[in-house]
């Protein structure tokens, strides 16, 4: 459901939002991931679109880092990261492609709206896991959360039965989106 407020749109570029949930996947410390993306923003509009780094990622030969060479300067990286950046961006590329909007951001708040919980488990996107997948909508836009074990609790104790994570946020965003309550409020520790 749409947010309910603006401020609820990310100030990251779609492409600086895929780098941030790719950094996140284990969980760093604390500033970890917003200080490599703070060195990363451009005042460049073509420079932070996942069509303008797909076009140049990738190709050894054009003097920009490839994924591979970008992630391993990480030396606690695993390579899982290099793995899912280009069939990420591509995905992406394909699937705003159907949303409307002007900018590339708008098409992918849209898509991040449109987009539900169980989408996590399609292509590149498995590779993120129901929590990368939830944290990639939320920057990009969408009214959701990402998924704890005390969230999908607390789900599961309101509507009396046992959930799985996906159907828990799901419940969650049809909920707010009625309510028109600002997920982001929702209390991670309940």
């Amino acid at each position: 459901d749409e947010p309910p407020y603006p401020e609820a749109v990310s100030p990251l570029s779609p492409m600086l939002c895929v780098l941030s949930v790719l950094l996140s996947l284990d969980e760093r410390e604390p500033g970890y991931v917003s200080e490599r993306i703070t060195r990363l923003q451009s005042p460049d509009p073509g420079y932070n679109t996942l069509f303008g780094i797909r076009a140049v990622v990738g190709h050894p030969d054009n003097g920009f880092l490839t994924p591979e060479q970008y992630f391993r300067m990480d030396a606690l990286d695993d390579g899982k990261r290099a793995g899912l950046l280009l069939p990420l961006l591509d995905r992406l590329i394909d699937e705003l492609r159907d949303f409307p909007g002007d900018a590339e951001a708008e098409q992918a708040r849209a898509w991040a709206t449109a987009a539900r919980p169980s989408d996590w488990s399609f292509g590149p996107f498995r590779g993120l896991g129901l929590r990368g997948f939830q944290h990639l909508r939320q920057l990009l836009g969408a009214n959701t959360l990402v998924p704890t074990t005390e969230v999908v609790a607390f789900v599961a104790k309101v509507v009396g039965r046992e959930l799985e994570a996906t159907e828990a946020v799901h419940l969650l965003e049809r909920a707010a989106g009625r309510l028109r309550y600002d997920l982001r409020e929702f209390p991670s520790g309940l």
